[in-house]
């Protein structure tokens, strides 16, 4: 059975590198993540579309706006921070050794995924067979009504 502490731990957590939030910064959605973690997401967003001035949720992807394209321009979550120094004190909890390093290796690798590009073949080829699977059938539909009615 979990215990109060480890709840608490999950709810104070970042859903991106999955350790206690650092500078929470809350979206129009709600959802709270760090302001790194934000700053990583809104560059590799930037990478691929360019500069705008909105950002999609990473959770629920419901757009919040940003002044000037700065993640700074979020307000911060000062309640979750507030609860994350009454937990721990003004720093995070201790993690194991090498940990932080875990996280930096994921989000360089994220980011190296990205910088390869994205493989569209992988997408285009399932979604042209669906479509082309879609045509034959109204093709096919099309040609059986002819007849029935050719018939009549």
């Amino acid at each position: 059975m979990a215990t109060a502490t480890s709840n608490i731990d999950d709810l104070l957590q970042c859903p991106i590198c999955l350790d206690i939030l650092q500078d929470p910064k809350v979206l129009d959605c709600q959802h709270t993540f760090c302001a790194n973690c934000l700053k990583v997401h809104l560059a590799s967003i930037e990478r691929n579309h360019g500069s705008s001035n909105f950002m999609d949720c990473p959770t629920c992807r419901l757009r919040s706006n940003l002044i000037n394209n700065s993640i700074d321009s979020l307000p911060g979550n000062y309640i979750v921070r507030d609860i994350i120094e009454r937990q721990y004190g003004t720093t995070t909890p201790e993690r194991p050794p090498g940990y932080a390093q875990q996280i930096q290796d994921r989000i360089q690798k994220m980011q190296k995924e990205e910088d390869v590009g994205f493989d569209l073949e992988k997408y285009i080829k399932p979604a042209a067979a669906a479509l082309l699977g879609i045509l034959g059938g109204l093709l096919l539909a099309k040609g059986a009504k002819k007849m029935f009615n050719d018939k009549k």
